[in-house]
């Protein structure tokens, strides 16, 4: 609506400037047009650039999500540095246990992300988005044109991780099967491996945090 606003006080600028004959009356006609044509342009700009008329609404979104790697005892949450400075990841893992492909969850410039442990055996991604709405229906009458509704402002995603799960960036991970390869000459190895799978029949919760100790323990001295 405040872009048909602006048209018709630019109109009323032109017909007042062409078809007004008293002097007086044409510059009072052109300056209040113009006048009103510099507040649209004011409003316009403070929608676009500030956002007049809208505030921010938050909402939160929890959703259970499933090991990248399902024939572990243990559950898998494998994520790859993005950028040059390595804040933020892309995060892989399975959005359902039926799912035949793995989710690769990218972070675009208004999103941030994180990992936390937490108690329990099931993993969850938490979304809290932040975005602008209108105040009420008259803003979004007057600027709704701009489609800005809904406009994210920021989001934060974290990764809810419990002690049955490992969170493993590629890199550790590559490291980590170079060094299991090497060791499955070892017979300590493939006897902890076996003893390991006969707890998982048991208790799997225990056998999984067994696993992520051991593998923990591996990097950090491989």
């Amino acid at each position: 609506m405040i872009i048909i606003l602006l048209i018709l006080f630019v109109i009323l600028a032109f017909f007042a400037i062409m078809l007004v004959k008293d002097a007086k009356l044409r510059w009072l006609y052109t300056a209040l047009s113009f006048a009103a044509v510099a507040f649209c342009l004011v409003l316009i700009t403070g929608n676009a650039h500030d956002h007049w008329g809208m505030k921010v609404k938050t909402t939160t979104k929890k959703v259970q999500i499933y090991s990248a790697q399902d024939q572990n005892t243990y559950g898998v949450l494998a994520y790859q540095p993005v950028g040059t400075s390595g804040r933020e990841k892309a995060f892989v893992y399975k959005a359902s246990t039926t799912a035949k492909e793995a989710t690769v969850a990218k972070p675009d410039l208004k999103t941030k992300t994180a990992i936390q442990d937490i108690d329990g055996n099931q993993a969850f991604q938490v979304t809290k988005t932040k975005e602008y709405i209108y105040d009420n229906g008259f803003y979004q009458f007057l600027f709704g044109w701009a489609g800005n509704n809904h406009e994210v402002k920021s989001k934060q995603v974290t990764y809810q991780v419990p002690a049955t799960w490992i969170a493993l960036s590629t890199q550790d991970g590559a490291k980590l099967k170079a060094i299991l390869a090497q060791k499955m000459g070892d017979a300590d190895f493939i006897s902890w491996i076996q003893q390991n799978k006969q707890e998982a029949a048991d208790d799997p919760d225990q056998a999984a945090k067994d696993a992520v100790s051991y593998y923990k323990n591996v990097l950090a001295n491989g």
